[in-house]
């Protein structure tokens, strides 16, 4: 009697022991899923942020933008109704060459530069996004995997 109670205890030693190394795993792996989640998360945190500081830039600044070319295109037209004034025609002329340069200057034209920019920077998260999704999803196969 005292031989099958050490072997029992034993067994249950071992069981605990197995138990408990599966127990481990599972939460190691569980812990991953949720880093791995958080990683997404972050990067679309990112996105989000990006996102709103395009559509503030862009927002603001693309009114008067418009309105400066839209004035720039009446020049170009009124230039190209004068025609027949070659001196008409110069000084209009000039008048595109100054207002293009001032449009060049514009704090609202380096917006848009910025709204490149930040183009640039959404398209770059979208990879580093696609990347944390796919590390997540690896880490939810191995976990699924596991638990079967």
């Amino acid at each position: 009697m005292g031989q099958t109670f050490v072997f029992l205890l034993a067994i249950l030693g071992l069981l605990g022991y197995f138990v408990s190394k599966i127990y481990n795993q599972i939460n190691r792996l569980n812990s991953r899923v949720e880093r791995n989640f958080s990683g997404i998360d972050t990067q679309l945190s990112r996105r989000h942020g990006v996102i709103k500081k395009l559509v503030s830039s862009v927002d603001g600044e693309q009114k008067s933008i418009v309105s400066q070319f839209e004035a720039l295109t009446n020049l170009v037209e009124k230039a190209n109704l004068q025609r027949g004034n070659q001196q008409a025609f110069l000084d209009t002329e000039n008048q595109i060459s100054r207002m293009w340069n001032q449009i060049l200057n514009l704090p609202q034209l380096q917006s848009i530069r910025v709204f490149q920019d930040l183009n640039k920077q959404i398209a770059e998260i979208e990879e580093e996004i696609a990347a944390a999704r796919r590390t997540y999803n690896d880490s939810v196969d191995r976990f699924n995997t596991y638990l079967v």
